[in-house]
């Protein structure tokens, strides 16, 4: 994993949201919240979500779009950068598209083997009411699963019930979450997929937009500060050991030998032990810094009733 730069990609049919989410997402976070603030690199892009978010404030919400959308953009915490990530999504029809006939298709299959997390995003009014909505779940179902076999490690991935404030019936709750049962039993399914189910409203009631973002985030620093540490204490294990080796005898014997001495190896392993030191200390803080916000924007975000009703789908 690439500490610097991550690739978050984002999945979701026309009309899901993804335009209106990122806009509100980004002028959340631009704004600062407890210390974290996220920068875009492209100053132009970060204009138009900026005035889009705010458009979206006065309940105006922008068209449907059939483009991909990029968006570089550093989490800063103070004034450090402690996270930079690469945000693309999808058109809908790359979604249903074919590898061999359609070019981002292949693209979308391929961001998807080399993700570092995925954002699907659902339309709970459209889950809950048409029938096409359960096929596209169960491709979406198809192709992170497809992802999830090429990682090395568990993919952080979060889906985002959007337009939630606009279904206020328990039982279009209860149908749209027993239509999107194969995509939440993937996210507690545990091994491959680290999960989490999200309920986002953007406009005049802005709800939950952070979360996704800062949960993805908040995941992939923990996994690294904890990588750190492991390395750490592996690192500290091997210097007490060649401190034993490390003396006059074993230097003579290892000049006649042509080889390394313990003293010379303890003196890079140290050098390594003082890198890794310093990279841990300036993760830990930002890591529980980071969870503890996501904690607090979390709140009242989790979709209506603890588990999919698979009742209402029979």
């Amino acid at each position: 994993m690439d500490l610097t730069q991550l690739r978050l990609v984002a999945l979701g049919h026309s009309s899901a949201g993804k335009s209106s989410y990122l806009a509100a997402m980004y002028t959340r976070l631009a704004a600062g919240r407890k210390g974290f603030r996220l920068v875009a690199s492209d100053t132009a892009l970060a204009g138009r979500l900026s005035t889009s978010g705010k458009l979206l404030a006065r309940g105006i919400y922008p068209p449907p779009s059939s483009r991909r959308t990029e968006l570089s953009a550093g989490l800063e915490f103070g004034r450090r950068t402690v996270l930079g990530f690469d945000w693309t999504d999808y058109r809908g029809g790359a979604l249903t598209g074919s590898a061999a006939d359609d070019p981002e298709t292949a693209q979308l299959l391929e961001r998807l083997t080399h993700a570092d997390a995925v954002v699907v995003f659902a339309d709970t009014q459209r889950l809950a009411t048409d029938p096409e909505a359960q096929d596209e779940v169960r491709r979406t179902v198809v192709l992170l699963h497809r992802a999830v076999d090429e990682q090395p490690t568990p993919l952080p991935v979060v889906l985002v019930y959007t337009k939630a404030d606009l279904v206020t019936d328990p039982a279009d709750w209860a149908r749209a979450r027993a239509a999107a049962a194969p995509l939440e039993e993937l996210l507690v399914s545990g091994g491959r997929v680290r999960g989490t189910a999200v309920a986002v409203s953007c406009g005049t009631s802005t709800r939950g937009v952070a979360v996704p973002v800062l949960w993805c985030l908040s995941t992939l620093l923990t996994h690294r500060a904890d990588e750190v540490a492991r390395s750490l204490g592996t690192t500290k294990a091997l210097i007490k050991d060649l401190r034993k080796e490390a003396n006059g005898i074993d230097s003579m014997v290892s000049w006649f030998k042509g080889v390394e001495s313990a003293a010379k190896r303890l003196k890079y392993w140290e050098g390594v032990a003082r890198e890794e030191k310093a990279e841990l200390a300036g993760l830990g803080r930002p890591a529980r810094r980071l969870a503890r916000l996501l904690d607090s924007e979390q709140r009242g975000t989790v979709p209506p009733a603890d588990a999919p009703a698979r009742s209402a789908a029979r």
